[in-house]
């Protein structure tokens, strides 16, 4: 080997010694500072461990331990915004750590860091993508729920949380809130109803809440009191009906109403009277979906006392849908109402059955009801009648104040029987004796003004009113448009707080077979 070569070789080892000792002694000076950093931390002298710290991020910028601990000493030492900036970075790098997470999701809770609240949530996410802690899903839940955009995400974070808690008082509390910013009251009356269960003492503003969702549904007595009068024979029937109704709502998403009471119906040449009772129950699933039951028995009839109508509602953003069916007595005679035995025989006790389907939407300004059924009647000794039609209505405003609203609207009523069933007499020649206006087409279009004055005490006056452009078709008699009339009128009047009077008249005129008007009142009590 030669001189040159071994020279070489010897500096070659030489180098590489030096450059092990050069690492050596950074590794040293990097533990050095750091042992320097944890000691001064545990005796909580936070500027030498800031001063420690700062030197290893100078030498390895990803030093985990040290910018992790370089934020903590900056936060001890009063140096925010160098503790926020440092755990900015740290979390860029390592995302975790559920700890650094919620701490600087907190600090930038301080309205000085208003700006940044979108880096705020993140952070609350970061930590709890790694830590599922109730306490730190609350305050995210708490910042979601205050705007309207993300109330849905606070709602899944406020469930998850009573998922594990299920009486836990936040938890319910701030569901209250985003429900009630929704527009969902009866979500937000259930947790603001929980809240006040689980918790010793209930905050000002939920109560403030609960007082606001129960507005227009407290529990209330109402007096009731009709009277009927259709003067015209055979069609002739009177009828008077007094009773008593209580509403109540036994959950937060029910409301039932119960009403008893005696009437009493009679003609020139009969008179029943009897009680009846009216149970109904509305269950709300959510804001746009609800089912409505009411079932009726009246023991004034002859027979057959039962009515009832149930109804399932989707209320859309831009349309509603109401399908249902209902079973129904027939008010056009004292014989289909109640049932006659002036000809000996019982006649009458007429009793509708109908599947029908209500849909409500806008056209432009106009807004539309149409309501498409189909079914059949019953009474007395006959076969089924067969019954379809269409109803519809459409209402344009004309006219809007702080205290007038005036509109037109147009009525339409379609209705088709499979026979006239509407004779009094038993007869081979003479329409069949069910005692109900029942031509084979009956049209009838309403054309009307309907106007709202509400006083400055928010007493209420409204008025509907038109002429009736019939048309009827009869199996016994030439078809032919005659001319009707549709009227109808309410006065609300607001007696104290908690007293209220409704008094409201309407008045029909179905051509030259029958006028009837019909006065009703009722007197309101409200438990507030």
């Amino acid at each position: 080997m030669t001189l040159r070569s071994l020279a070489m070789i010897i500096l070659t080892v030489l180098m590489v010694i030096g450059l092990d000792l050069r690492a050596s002694a950074e590794e040293f000076m990097e533990s050095w500072y750091l042992s320097r950093g944890r000691a001064n931390m545990e005796i909580e002298n936070y500027k030498a461990a800031i001063e420690a710290f700062e030197k290893v991020v100078e030498r390895d910028p990803n030093h985990r331990e040290a910018m992790r601990s370089l934020g903590l000493a900056y936060e001890k030492q009063g140096l925010k915004d160098k503790a926020i900036e440092t755990f900015d970075r740290y979390l860029a790098k390592y995302d975790d750590d559920p700890e650094i997470a919620f701490g600087q999701a907190q600090a930038l809770e301080w309205s000085r860091y208003a700006y940044r609240e979108k880096d705020m949530l993140k952070y609350y996410r970061m930590g709890l993508k790694r830590k599922d802690d109730s306490a730190m899903r609350l305050k995210y839940a708490t910042h979601l729920a205050r705007h309207k955009e993300s109330s849905q995400e606070a709602i899944a974070q406020y469930d998850t949380v009573l998922d594990r808690q299920p009486r836990n008082p936040e938890a319910h509390r701030g569901l209250a809130k985003a429900y009630a910013w929704l527009g969902n009251n009866d979500q937000a009356l259930y947790h603001a109803n929980q809240a006040r269960q689980s918790s010793r003492r209930e905050p000002g503003d939920l109560t403030t809440l609960r007082q606001d969702m129960l507005k227009g549904r407290e529990p209330a007595v109402e007096g009731v009191i009709g009277v009927l009068a259709q003067p015209e024979k055979p069609f002739e029937l009177y009828g008077f009906r007094i009773g008593s109704r209580g509403k109540i709502d036994l959950t937060p998403f029910t409301t039932t109403t119960l009403e008893v009471g005696a009437e009493n119906f009679w003609s020139s040449k009969e008179n029943l009277a009897g009680s009846y009772i009216s149970l109904a129950n509305q269950v709300r699933f959510n804001p746009s979906n609800r089912f409505d039951a009411i079932l009726e028995y009246h023991g004034a009839p002859r027979g057959d006392g039962l009515a009832y109508k149930f109804e399932y509602a989707y209320e859309g953003q831009f349309f509603s849908i109401r399908p249902g069916v209902k079973r129904e007595f027939k008010y056009d005679s004292f014989a289909s109402l109640a049932g006659s035995r002036s000809t000996g025989q019982l006649l009458g006790l007429a009793r509708s059955t109908l599947f029908y389907t209500t849909v409500t939407f806008d056209a432009g300004s106009v807004r539309v009801d149409v309501t498409p059924f189909a079914g059949w009647v019953t009474a007395e000794g006959l076969s089924s009648n067969s019954q379809a039609g269409l109803d519809l209505k459409t209402s344009l405003p004309l006219w809007r104040t702080d205290q007038w609203d005036l509109s037109a609207e147009y009525l339409f009523y379609l209705t088709h029987y499979a026979e006239n069933q509407s004779g009094f007499v038993p007869s081979t020649t003479e329409p069949l004796p069910g005692g109900y206006f029942s031509p084979q087409v009956f049209v009838n279009q309403i054309p009307r003004l309907a106007t709202i004055y509400t006083m400055e005490n928010k007493d209420e006056f409204s008025v509907a009113a038109g002429p009736a452009i019939q048309y009827v078709d009869q199996s016994t008699q030439a078809s032919a448009f005659r001319l009707g009339g549709d009227a109808h009128a309410a006065y609300t009047n607001h007696l104290s707080k908690v007293w209220l009077m409704k008094v409201m008249t309407d008045y029909t005129q179905i051509a030259d077979i029958y006028t009837r008007i019909q006065v009703s009142a009722l007197l309101v009590y409200t438990f507030y």
